[in-house]
């Protein structure tokens, strides 16, 4: 059974002359629509099933973590950048790399420490997924120029959705790792 999209919210012309308060609340309005239908599971789905690779949403942000990164990562900082416990990643690290994601590397001396990289298989479907989303949000976008495009991104660029919601940085799910400043700018050793 299908179910019924999101209502949309109105769209504000640029040349209505809305004060700033209303288009703030415009904006407000269309966050909570593309919210909503941004962690909706079918999107997801059909997204990477587009794009050929099935990987969940946890499993992309944690690829897009690690593609972003100069280096492989500890799986505790992989949970400090993606603000979630260190058990999350860990049983996370495992599935992608039971699908050829991800693999783990040995660093030096110390066998217990693995460090976290993405595998050529895991760059391809970051990459298929994006070019997936671009094609869509193309398609989405006919007749809107560039330059209110960048505006967009600009706009959307600025947000800090846990500021804006009065509620200061989210602590990380464990003490960040050594020589890593604490988010809130509290001192981690005490």
């Amino acid at each position: 059974m299908e179910s019924t999209p999101a209502p949309r919210p109105p769209r504000p012309s640029r040349a209505s002359g809305a004060s700033r308060a209303q288009s703030v609340s415009a904006l407000q309005s269309v966050l909570s629509v593309l919210a909503y239908n941004l962690t909706r599971t079918q999107v997801h789905e059909r997204l990477v099933a587009a794009a050929g690779m099935p990987v969940d949403r946890a499993g992309l942000a944690l690829l897009r973590v690690l593609a972003d990164a100069p280096e492989p990562l500890r799986v505790g900082e992989l949970a400090y950048r993606l603000g979630v416990r260190h058990p999350h990643v860990t049983r996370q690290v495992g599935r992608l790399a039971q699908q050829g994601l991800v693999e783990r590397v040995a660093t030096g001396d110390d066998r217990r420490v693995q460090l976290i990289a993405p595998t050529r298989r895991g760059l391809d479907t970051l990459r298929r997924v994006a070019q997936a989303t671009e094609a869509r949000l193309a398609e989405r976008l006919v007749g809107v120029d560039a330059e209110t495009i960048m505006a967009a991104v600009e706009v959307l660029s600025r947000l800090d959705i846990n500021s804006a919601l009065g509620q200061g940085t989210s602590p990380p799910a464990e003490p960040p790792p050594p020589g890593r400043e604490d988010p809130g700018g509290r001192d981690p050793a005490g």
